[in-house]
């Protein structure tokens, strides 16, 4: 017991000093290999900034990945990651230093025209990565709302963006400033017209990214209008040796054998062949900031993630938790609707509408945690 106690100050510890060095408001400072740069010394020492940090475009070539197109993105920190402009600009993987963020499922990154609507066909095309996008017009089981059937957390992952922007560029003196950007339209004839607008933006040096969207009705009728992160944290960020530190008030069980579990949460465990998945919907406490921050921790080689978000346009919290063998990952997941399909949000009055020319705007932010970054 004492063991344990201890075990759980040290994640706690560990969580309170990266909160100390991991605000809200980004650093710019250049601070590359324990010293802090500005542009004229990093220019005088490579040819090309890309040598540090930088973007790298290219498609994939295989199988049903082909023709997906991938923006690798380097912050010269060790962090690592990518956005798939050809699904809804997603985050498909993360590093650092070598060391996975993120869960990646069987299926691969499939390319948007392999995508299968009806029932749970969502899944044949779920990468997971470090981020999935749920909605826009419904997420959840596949459900028929007003005689229109949706399948599993619908259909913005499989978009492709149009209009994607790269800027690599010194904002300042001492900031090298990252900005991917796309636009993402779904709609249909005598249908919604939703938009969303995504720029992913880092700096030299970081160890996180911050994700700005804006989704709009360009339509004339108020229309239903959901959004979840599917924010999927995979080995060895997940283990054994991992706990979920989050300011959680309450964790409702979904079904019977996550009540069964309920109080160990926040513990991760080995793999089981055939496990079943467990889901628990948070209510989360803000900061004084406004803020949420949900963190995966692995004691035992003191590395971890988190994603951190703003509470009061991301009100709900589902946290996603499998521990079978293959399909070991655990999902925290913001959004501004309860996980609940678009009728039943609809029966008890939850379905959250955007009103026509309304835009509604979201922050999140992924980044790592481990303790020699502080």
């Amino acid at each position: 017991m004492l063991e344990s106690q201890i075990s759980w100050r040290k994640v706690l510890l560990l969580f309170l000093a990266h909160q100390r060095a991991y605000s809200f408001i980004m650093c710019n400072m250049a601070t590359l290999y324990n010293q802090q740069w500005q542009q004229q010394e990093l220019r005088e020492r490579c040819g090309d900034m890309k040598q540090i940090a930088g973007c790298t475009r290219y498609r994939l070539q295989e199988g049903p990945e082909r023709d997906v197109e991938i923006i690798d993105v380097r912050t010269g920190s060790g962090f690592r990651f990518q956005i798939c402009p050809s699904r809804g600009m997603d985050i498909p993987f993360a590093e650092y230093n070598g060391r996975p963020l993120c869960w990646q499922s069987s299926t691969g990154v499939v390319h948007p025209g392999y995508y299968e609507k009806e029932k749970t066909g969502w899944l044949r095309g779920f990468n997971a990565g470090l981020l999935t996008t749920c909605g826009l017009s419904s997420f959840g089981g596949p459900n028929e709302d007003e005689g229109e059937s949706y399948g599993l957390h619908d259909r913005i992952s499989y978009i492709p963006a149009s209009q994607v922007n790269v800027e690599q560029q010194w904002t300042d003196e001492s900031t090298f400033e990252i900005a991917i950007s796309g636009n993402l339209r779904q709609t249909r004839v005598f249908g919604p017209n939703l938009t969303l607008r995504r720029c992913i933006t880092t700096t030299a040096g970081s160890t996180f990214f911050t994700i700005d969207d804006t989704v709009t009705n360009e339509g004339f009728v108020p229309e239903p209008a959901v959004i979840l992160y599917h924010c999927n944290f995979g080995f060895p960020v997940v283990s054994e040796d991992s706990r979920i530190v989050a300011p959680s008030l309450e964790q409702a069980p979904v079904g019977d054998f996550a009540a069964q579990t309920q109080d160990s949460w926040d513990r991760m465990e080995a793999p089981q062949a055939g496990l079943a998945e467990r889901c628990y919907a948070h209510q989360m406490k803000a900061d004084e900031n406004g803020m949420v921050r949900a963190s995966i921790i692995n004691e035992k080689i003191d590395f971890g993630a988190c994603v951190e978000y703003r509470a009061k346009e991301l009100p709900h919290f589902m946290q996603w938790k499998t521990m079978a063998c293959g399909t070991y990952v655990t999902g925290l997941e913001p959004s501004n609707a309860p996980l609940k399909s678009r009728d039943v949000l609809r029966e008890l009055g939850q379905l959250t509408i955007l009103q026509p020319g309304e835009s509604w705007n979201f922050q999140v932010r992924l980044g790592v945690l481990e303790s020699s970054l502080h």
